[in-house]
């Protein structure tokens, strides 16, 4: 999985679970398409509160697998350190270009967690450089769209994706990360408790009915970008025909 060729997506994890909190319907969906997809985790989430280092790499690993995923790789920035440093800023350039992703999905630029925000802004600045030829090693490639997915923080979707398909599947992803979710004792912590509590994922499940109401359909991930969402011609914007269920937009 770890071979190192092209991807038709990437999408950039501050810590191993944050992708897949926020758009892991969405790369399911893409993966049974067959296209490449793959997650860089920009951190090894080493100083969360649960688990350990080995055991959040077992879990990853697993929540790949579950995924579908072509590639994963860490690009191995410290946990709640991560900065747009010369260096981080190089490494990302680094694995765009040997990537070369389409389209790259990383967090909305604001979170309570400054690993979030850090990386949105790391990874935006990133994908710019790439595409200059005269900046650091190897051949330019720029991305064709920078789509942002919510993790914690709401924001007011460009465009939401019909995850209803494959919401079982989602579930089951989430649930590799049994260190992180499902788990209410042996912390003290507010923000482990907040995650391993099961209203955590009841509350998940009710922002996918939340957006996929916004479009008419049972479960929806939200996305944000910076600028109009691109469409061929005007029969993309249309909704699906609603089966009777209550539809928030008409």
């Amino acid at each position: 999985m770890n071979h190192v060729s092209a991807v038709d997506i990437l999408a950039f994890s501050p810590h191993p679970d944050d992708a897949e909190i926020g758009c892991s319907g969405s790369l399911l969906l893409a993966a049974r398409a067959d296209q490449r997809v793959g997650i860089v985790d920009v951190t090894d989430g080493e100083r969360a509160t649960r688990g350990t280092v080995d055991s959040r790499r077992l879990e990853r690993d697993e929540a790949a697998r579950r995924l579908g995923l072509s590639v994963r790789l860490s690009l191995g920035l410290p946990d709640t350190g991560v900065a747009v440093s010369d260096d981080a800023i190089e490494r990302t350039v680094g694995l765009l270009r040997r990537l070369r992703p389409r389209i790259v999905l990383l967090p909305y630029p604001e979170g309570r967690h400054p690993d979030h925000a850090a990386t949105s802004a790391l990874v935006r600045r990133a994908v710019f450089l790439a595409g200059i030829a005269k900046v650091f090693e190897g051949p330019p490639h720029r991305a064709g769209a920078l789509l942002h997915y919510m993790i914690h923080e709401p924001f007011t979707p460009s465009f939401v994706v019909d995850v209803s398909a494959v919401w079982t599947e989602r579930v089951q992803v989430l649930a590799a990360y049994g260190s992180q979710f499902g788990q209410t004792a042996g912390s003290d912590d507010e923000q482990s408790q907040a995650l391993s509590h099961p209203s955590f994922m009841q509350a998940l499940d009710a922002r996918a009915i939340h957006y996929g109401a916004m479009i008419g359909v049972a479960r929806g991930e939200p996305f944000w970008q910076q600028g109009p969402v691109f469409m061929r011609g005007l029969a993309d914007a249309v909704a699906p025909m609603s089966d009777g269920g209550y539809r928030m937009f008409t």
